[in-house]
């Protein structure tokens, strides 16, 4: 049986319609953020959008408005191109980005020079998360009964194989100002000194601020940083092991020692027994000169005698052997780059090695938001912190500032019944016959849903007493897997009333109520991951350092937000 194909006819007319933005229908995500950002945009935060002039022959009479290139990026984000030479091909072959860039085609060094003015700003991309994150409130979306937060691994603009030692870091740096000199001596030396050679350990003529752009300025960077992270270690044992031998020198010292003062405190142990051994002999011949003969008893053993000193110098010498080796240890891993040494990344020096799920490492940050129960993102930051308990507060602060602005959203449902009864039927998660049930208060309802966050919620990378006490929001953390939560007794009701917090955290786990706002936590914050990496392409930060890092991670969460706005419209 023959087949019928269409005819594909190539050279056919076609004529596009003269305005721009019937290339696109209604509710299309690009008209949603053109209408974001014409709204949140001001004549101040315009202002600030300005990136410097070119200098030289670059510089022309008309420059490339910024909220329109605002517009652009916030759409390239939204679509999961991060590249600036894919969002200038898209700007030239793609309808709906040629609507965004109102038909202009900007290079892709300006849009590059644009992202990191942009982001280089402090606090702008924070502006701007908050800004629209007020118009995704007031346009219904924001569920606050359930918040969960966590964190997330993404890459950094730079290789793990690039992290040095600091023995390396300065292998390295001899090797830059070596080859520096080499240019020097040579017949060209007219042309100036070489760029990334402003690093020069060790003399006096050291720039006190070398340019991190250079590799040289990055190695100085990167060792200030060991240094400082070293010194501040040095500081905190001294202080510990200080307050520990003073407890010991005044009895009321207890359990082992800091490490760095173990020796130091053996030693104070020894002498004391010495003294006190010696203080016991001379009281007992004070008495024989008294006149109390027999009655004192036999004299004491001498100090040196005694199974105490012995048991004690014994220790004594053994950490004395420990601290020589550990010293050697230490020799030989600066002398040949092994061992377990602390390491920055030339490339990008405030990066992290970060363990990942199923094993190995990432060169890059750690990154914690939290997300409404409809996958909202409420706020976000970029930490050096290879683990999560440490930032639970903060991120607890974080997620109360960014609810606190989608409650001011929702606060203005409430004098007009239609906003608030549509905002309403699209967050209340009851069957559809018990919310539009007369005797159900919707706007009571709505408060509670949108007014605070219920119970934030985090897995057990968070769990510790100190977290689940601090101030803020109701916190419900695990304390194991979710397949051991899921296999433990139910309970019900609430704690005992002499429970320790974390037992009545382990009881609230167990009750139905826990279990089903644990049970939203996946979906709803490692949702939101899935959607930053997805849809978002966020796998890697396209610019380094943890400032870049934390706003660039703001703006991927502003266009995931504007994504969830359009799926509404």
């Amino acid at each position: 049986m023959a087949h019928q194909f269409r005819q594909v006819d190539r050279d056919a007319e076609m004529l596009l319609p003269h305005n721009m933005l019937d290339w696109v229908p209604e509710g299309h995500a690009v008209r949603v953020v053109i209408e974001t950002v014409e709204s949140v945009v001001t004549p101040d935060l315009t202002a600030r959008l300005v990136p410097p002039a070119p200098k030289g022959s670059a510089a022309g009479p008309a420059r490339y408005d910024p909220v329109m290139l605002l517009t652009v990026w916030l759409y390239a984000y939204l679509r999961g191109v991060l590249s600036t030479r894919a969002v200038e091909d898209r700007c030239r072959y793609d309808a709906t980005f040629r609507v965004a860039c109102g038909r202009l085609v900007p290079d892709h060094t300006t849009f590059s020079r644009f992202r990191r003015h942009l982001l280089a700003q402090g606090g702008l991309a924070e502006d701007l998360f908050y800004r629209v994150l007020h118009v995704c409130a007031l346009a219904g979306l924001g569920r606050l009964t359930v918040v969960a937060g966590d964190g997330v691994k993404i890459a950094a603009n730079a290789s793990k194989e690039a992290n040095r030692t600091e023995a390396g870091l300065r292998k390295l740096a001899a090797q830059v100002i070596a080859g520096a000199r080499k240019a020097a001596a040579d017949e060209d030396a007219d042309k100036g000194v070489l760029p990334g050679t402003d690093l020069l350990l060790g003399a006096d003529t050291a720039p006190p601020h070398p340019d991190p752009r250079s590799r040289a300025g990055r190695a100085l960077a990167c060792l200030q940083d060991l240094e400082a992270q070293r010194e501040a270690a040095e500081a905190a044992a001294r202080e510990q092991g200080q307050a520990y031998l003073e407890a010991l020198e005044a009895g009321a010292a207890n359990g082992r020692p800091p490490a760095a003062v173990a020796l130091a405190a053996q030693q104070l142990r020894v002498e004391k027994l010495l003294a006190e051994q010696q203080a016991a002999i001379e009281a007992w011949q004070a008495g024989r000169a008294a006149g109390a003969g027999s009655r004192l008893g036999r004299r004491p053993a001498d100090p040196q005698g005694t199974a105490r000193v012995r048991r004690a110098r014994a220790r004594l010498a053994d950490l004395r052997a420990q601290a020589a080796a550990e010293a050697e240890a230490q020799a030989a891993a600066r002398g040949d780059g092994t061992g377990k040494q602390p390491q920055r990344n030339v490339t990008d020096p405030d990066s992290r090695l970060m363990p990942v799920r199923g094993g190995g490492f990432i060169q890059g940050y750690n990154c914690q938001d939290a997300a409404s129960d409809d996958r909202l993102m409420l706020g976000g930051y970029a930490c050096q912190d290879t683990g999560d308990a440490l930032q639970a507060q903060e991120l607890a602060r974080v997620a109360a500032k960014g609810a606190a602005v989608v409650a001011a959203g929702h606060a203005a449902h409430a004098a007009d019944p239609a906003l608030l009864r549509a905002c309403h039927g699209r967050l209340c998660t009851l069957p559809a016959k018990d919310k539009n049930s007369p005797d159900h208060d919707a706007a009571a309802c709505h408060h509670a849903m949108t007014s605070r966050i219920g119970v934030l919620v985090e897995d057990a990378g968070y769990h510790s007493e100190a977290n689940l006490t601090a101030p803020g929001p109701d916190r419900l953390i695990a304390d194991g897997k979710t397949s051991d939560l899921a296999r433990r007794e139910p309970a019900q009701g609430p704690p005992p009333a002499d429970a320790t917090p974390i037992e009545a955290n382990t009881h609230r786990l167990r009750t139905p109520e826990g279990r089903a706002a644990y049970k939203r936590r996946a979906p709803d914050v490692e949702g939101l991951h899935a959607s930053l990496k997805g849809q978002g392409g966020l796998r890697r930060f396209s610019l380094r350092g943890l400032h870049y890092a934390t706003s660039e991670f703001l703006f991927a969460g502003l266009a995931g937000n504007l994504r969830l706005l359009a799926a509404i419209n």
